[in-house]
This record gives structure tokens, C-alpha cells and sequence, in this order.
């Protein structure tokens, strides 16, 4: 059954027009939470590598980013909690962690009806969690990323020596 209306509610809800839109909002708040997965390898990529620089030819360090490219979220956050101190910030992501979760196993079984297929007010319904979801990724994207601009100068640039 398709869903033939596309308005705004007076709480800003969108409505989908059919069921394709509802699974492209779908889709939209799932990339965002792939962002964030991304935004993790990368941080524990680069924390690797700026310990591989810090320690070489003391120490061998063989831990590589590419070690968990194919990690879970719960992974990803586990390791990033061991080279990140910001701990507001590793409790937001194991809280978006179950958002993402549901999202991704959970969501569209949610609003399907048994008999008539996509549930309009189950739509209706899901749809704040929906942007909750896509605008708490956008926000984890960009924390992750400030934390890791806190030693990526150390990274690909030498300690300059105090002057004067």
C-alpha cells in the first residue's frame, strides 16, 4: 500500500509522500551514522600513527587503523575510548550506539503493518527519532573531529623547540 500524502504537520513532521521517501529518510540517518564510524577509524588511525611516530626505533608498534576497518560501532568505541579522554564524548557515542542499532535492525520492521505494509502513524511517530538520529551523527562527526585536530599537528609536524 502506498501512502499518497506529503504535508507538514504544524510540529514540522514530515509526511512522506510514499514509501520510498520514508526509506530514504531511513537511508539518510543511516548514512550519517556510517559517518560516524568513519570519523572513529580514522581518529584511531591517525592515534596510531602519531604513537608509531613517538615511539620508532624504541619500541616496535604494530597496531594499524586498517586493523579495525571492519569493526563494529561498539568496537570502534572501545578502542576509541582508550585514546580519547573525553569522556562526555565516548558516553554520547555508546548512547548513539543503541539509536544507531535500532535504526539499522529495528526501524522499518517498526512501521510495517502486518497487512497493509507501511504504517502511517508509526511513520508519523518515528519520524523525530529519525532526525534525532541524523542530527546527533552530524554533531559526534564533528566532535570526533575536534578531537582528533587536538594532536594532529603533532602527528604530521615536528616539535618545534622553545624560543627564547
Amino acid at each position: 500500500m502506498r501512502i499518497r500524502l506529503n504535508i507538514v504537520s504544524p510540529h514540522m513532521t514530515f509526511i512522506p509522500a510514499d514509501d520510498d521517501d520514508f526509506f530514504l529518510r531511513v537511508a539518510e540517518a543511516l548514512s550519517g551514522c556510517q559517518l560516524v564510524e568513519q570519523e572513529l577509524k580514522l581518529y584511531i588511525t591517525e592515534a596510531f600513527d602519531l604513537v608509531r611516530k613517538c615511539v620508532a626505533g624504541q619500541l616496535p608498534f604494530k597496531l594499524m587503523g586498517d586493523d579495525y576497518q571492519e569493526s563494529s560501532l561498539e568496537k570502534l568505541i572501545g578502542v576509541y575510548r582508550k585514546l580519547c579522554d573525553n569522556e562526555s564524548l565516548v558516553a554520547r557515542l555508546n548512547k548513539f550506539k543503541n539509536e544507531r542499532n535500532f535504526l539499522s535492525h529495528k526501524a522499518i520492521t517498526h512501521c510495517m503493518d502486518p497487512e497493509q505494509g507501511l504504517s502511517l502513524p508509526t511513520v508519523v511517530d518515528l519520524e523525530p527519532r529519525l532526525s534525532a538520529i541524523a542530527d546527533e551523527a552530524r554533531s559526534l562527526r564533528l566532535a570526533i573531529h575536534e578531537e582528533v585536530n587536538k594532536f594532529r599537528g603533532n602527528l604530521y609536524f615536528d616539535k618545534l623547540d622553545d624560543v627564547g
